[in-house]
């Protein structure tokens, strides 16, 4: 029996090994290899002249639209020099988009304590984060600082209220609150 079978698996499987009727063909041609045709989107950033917020535009990387916050701790370029441009958030300071959600609310990490920043600074970073994609409001989220002391001791320097920290921690901005810095 078992003989049986097995000439009959020899006898069917070159039918089965010979594809269903599919004939050879030669090789067919699909055009050229591919090309890169994306090209770098201009990013825009805001900057400072005069102590007023001006929109410009430097050279991203595609899909990166929050790559604009990075650039705001970089020094001008040459260009943006020569016609006064200036940035006012620190050099020190890391700013990162955190997270959109759905409501196009923009986290913006700042990675330093108590942002107690001058209003145009603020709105550098709010337009510009509020410039990318989606993005409706901004929040800016950063460590808040807390300092205890004994009553005998001095009033440390610099430190705002708790609440006065909050406040602002939990503000929504959008460029528009910040009309009043834009260059004419």
């Amino acid at each position: 029996m078992r003989r049986l079978a097995a000439a009959a698996v020899a006898a069917l499987l070159p039918a089965l090994l010979a594809g269903c009727g599919v004939r050879a063909t030669e090789v067919v041609g699909a055009g050229d290899g591919p090309r890169p045709t994306g090209q770098p989107n201009e990013v825009p950033i805001y900057l400072v002249k005069d102590g007023k917020l001006v929109r410009t535009g430097r050279s991203g990387l595609l899909n990166e639209p929050y790559l604009g916050l990075q650039q705001l701790t970089i020094p001008p370029l040459s260009t943006e020099s020569s016609q006064g441009l200036v940035t006012t958030v620190p050099r020190s300071v890391g700013l990162s988009a955190a997270f959109l959600d759905g409501a196009g609310v923009l986290t913006v990490h700042i990675d330093q304590a108590d942002v107690n920043w001058p209003r145009v600074t603020i709105g550098q970073v709010v337009c510009t984060a509020n410039a990318a994609p989606n993005v409706k409001e901004v929040r800016l989220d950063y460590p808040v600082t807390i300092t205890s002391r004994k009553s005998s001791e001095p009033t440390p320097p610099a430190t705002r209220p708790l609440a006065q920290q909050l406040k602002q921690a939990a503000a929504r901005y959008n460029c528009g609150q910040f009309a009043d810095l834009m260059a004419r």
